[in-house]
């Protein structure tokens, strides 16, 4: 299925028109909501939500106001700096300076402060608010004490501590502080604690209520918060409607881009696997993190920003600052989300998680404790004992070198076993399977494991012996069979011969008797051939080293198989170095060697083909490689081929005895040498290495200096 906005270009396209409109949709959709209520004012500022906005803060200084007059009243005079605070008030909401209004009133209903100028009544204010502030003198009581509410008797008291959970309710005007409990002044929103001096036994507790009435005049006479926010209302009034379309058109486009990139996130053009990039790969908990300290940075630059901006342009300030911000946080919004859509198509969004994966291990690890618990328990409640001894070493001073030193003997004992052993397991690889490691006094886990390598090198012990045993039956069986088979073998090829000297007329007479001459002439050869083998394996040849001339020897050889290689329609090619080789090996098996692979090729390889016989030297060795096409495939390993009675022709139609390589190969190795096969296809290779012949270097007489 055919996806859009795969291509690179149609991507940051779209990417761009999400930026955008996020950032269009953020401010707009800002702006609606903060006016939300004054969306649906028809007109009028002193029904609206702005104006009821200002009174509340105009209120608080009230509030304020109304404190500091009653403790002037109560106290008989303010701190100086408390006089100072209500004169600034008083000049704050004087009407000369704001077009705040306020009533103060008493619970008995005596004005305590009002701004109205002469002859005005709070029924000429607008936007009036009413509410009440209650004001308890009565300081550092006992703590659990506090005021609550009567449904009762519709009012409220204090709540006074008597002692072993013990409460009683009691009317703050008429109570004498008996016990002690905590004083209280009044807020819009409550009750809340204040400070002060113990209550002594004719104290009284003194609570006054005041309703503070507030509103604003209209029409605005003076240039104070209300008429700058009055000027506000009235551009927000004009193009608000306008604004909160364009949220909701903006909103709405935002959308259906953040889908469309979610759609689309991990495809590429013509593919239909998603391919991750390297965001997508980041844990998400470090890309997270990262996101983080970018949007910090955007700040933290932001600012610097702001500040330049703020030289040169100042009423440019706070616009430029916030759509930086805002198309920055746009982008990175939209790249989180992407490639949080990419992880959960992906199904890694969770797996692909530091947390998770540091998870992962901690299971792991118990999972792999638990399963070797049998086995890490020692080292664990060795530890563990060490610890312990350490811990209770460690107060007494003295005790710790004796403790810590005792320790390090056991270790350096346990070290020194373990050497033993690993140096009776060197000896038992290396060709004495009847060594016995000594395991007196051994930790009893090192001599379990020596008592268990003095079990394997008997083992090993018996195992060769049996071996040696039973290749040196195999050896004296073949030996004494062959020889059994000489015998007859030999009077059957005496007789054959007899009768091909007689004067036999009848033609298919003389056919038998070829017949019985040329076979039992193969038996005899296999018989022969199979003795040599044996002894070969055995190692129970004599080998005789000497100097010999490698490529002289190879000529001779050939010499003697051109007859058969004409015969079979091979041609030899041979290379040799322009000098003679000589290598060090016995004259009669190296004969026999060159003779076994020659007569391999004139047996088994293709007629009208070439045999390449190469001779190198490299290495300190004498190498020869026989090459040639074979007859039959090859379709067995190199290494069973080399095997006693293996042949490559399967049919076994040829005089061969499937023993010729495997004596090659026996003879060369019991010389010193190298045997190797290699098979590719039809071709077939042998290579025989043997040591290269070195001249024993003269004795050098060393020269002295002289001075």
């Amino acid at each position: 299925m055919k996806r859009a906005f795969t291509s690179p270009g149609s991507r940051a396209g779209l990417f761009l028109a999400g930026v955008i409109l996020c950032a269009v949709a953020f401010w707009t959709g800002l702006i609606t909501l903060s006016q939300w209520d004054n969306l649906w004012v028809s007109g009028s500022y002193t029904d609206s939500y702005s104006a009821y906005r200002v009174v509340q803060f105009y209120d608080y200084y009230a509030g304020e106001m109304s404190e500091l007059i009653q403790r002037e009243k109560w106290d008989g005079t303010l701190s100086y700096t408390d006089r100072k605070r209500l004169e600034n008030l008083k000049t704050m909401l004087s009407a000369e300076n704001t077009n705040y209004r306020v009533e103060i009133h008493t619970q008995d209903g005596t004005l305590r402060y009002t701004n109205l100028p002469d002859g005005d009544s709070m029924d000429s204010v607008s936007a009036v608010s009413l509410w009440e502030q209650t004001l308890t003198q009565g300081d550092e009581l006992f703590e659990g004490d506090y005021t609550v509410y009567d449904e009762r008797t519709d009012r409220s008291g204090l709540m006074i501590y008597l002692g072993d959970g013990q409460y009683v309710f009691s009317d703050p005007s008429a109570y004498i502080g008996q016990y002690n409990g905590y004083g209280y002044r009044g807020d819009s929103e409550g009750l809340g604690w204040s400070g002060g001096y113990r209550l002594s036994m004719d104290s009284r507790v003194v609570r006054e209520t005041f309703t503070i009435q507030s509103g604003v005049q209209w029409p605005l006479t003076v240039d104070d918060y209300f008429q700058s926010d009055y000027a506000d209302y009235q551009i927000l009034q004009k193009y608000l409607p306008a604004i909160a379309a364009a949220a909701a058109v903006t909103l709405l486009c935002a959308l259906w881009c953040l889908w469309a990139l979610c759609r689309s996130a991990g495809y590429r053009n013509g593919e239909e696997k998603i391919q991750l990039s390297f965001w997508d790969r980041i844990p998400l908990d470090l890309y997270l993190l990262l996101m983080g300290l970018l949007l910090c940075i955007i700040l933290s630059g932001g600012d610097s920003i702001t500040y330049s901006i703020n030289q040169t342009a100042p009423r440019m300030t706070p616009f430029v600052g916030l759509s930086i911000f805002t198309l920055m946080g746009s982008v990175l919004f939209l790249a989180l989300t992407q490639t949080l859509a990419v992880r959960w198509k992906t199904g890694h969004m969770f797996r692909n998680t530091l947390i998770w994966r540091l998870c992962r291990w901690l299971g792991r690890v118990i999972g792999e404790a638990s399963a070797n618990w049998s086995i890490t328990k020692r080292p664990v409640k060795t530890f563990l004992l060490y610890l312990l001894g350490t811990a209770i070493t460690t107060p007494t001073v003295v005790l710790v070198p004796i403790y810590q030193g005792y320790v390090l003997w056991r270790l350096c004992r346990w070290v020194r076993q373990w050497q033993a052993i690993r140096e009776g397991t060197e000896r038992i690889v290396g060709g004495e399977p009847d060594f016995k490691i000594d395991t007196n006094r051994m930790y009893r886990d090192l001599r379990e494991h020596a008592e268990q390598l003095n079990d394997l090198g008997a083992a090993i012990g018996s195992a060769v012996e049996e071996r040696l045993k039973s290749e040196r039956f195999k050896a004296e069986l073949i030996t004494n069979v062959s020889h059994d088979l000489k015998t007859p073998l030999t009077s059957i090829i005496n007789y054959v011969d007899l009768l091909k000297k007689e004067d036999i007329q009848d033609a298919k007479a003389r056919e038998y008797i070829a017949v019985l001459d040329r076979k039992s002439q193969r038996l005899k050869k296999l018989t022969e051939d199979l003795v040599e083998a044996s002894k070969a394996s055995t190692g129970s040849l004599t080998v005789v080293r000497e100097r010999l001339g490698f490529t002289q020897l190879l000529d001779q050889a050939l010499g003697e198989y051109q007859e058969k290689f004409e015969k079979s329609g091979l041609t030899p090619v041979l290379t040799t170095p322009d000098h003679e080789l000589y290598v060090e090996a016995d004259g009669r098996h190296l004969w026999r060697i060159i003779d076994n692979l020659l007569g391999n090729c004139v047996k088994y390889a293709l007629p009208g083909t070439r045999v390449y016989l190469d001779v190198r030297s490299w290495d300190g060795s004498v190498a020869l490689s026989v090459k040639n096409v074979s007859r039959d495939p090859l379709n067995i390993p190199a290494e069973q081929l080399m095997e006693r009675f293996v042949r490559g022709d399967v049919s076994r139609t040829t005089e061969g005895s499937g023993l010729g390589l495997s004596i090659a190969r026996s003879l060369t190795e019991l010389q010193g040498g190298t045997f190797r096969l290699d098979i590719d296809g039809d071709l077939f290779k042998a290579v025989v290495t043997f040591p290269e012949y070195r001249e024993p270097e003269a004795l050098e007489t060393p020269q002295t200096e002289q001075p």
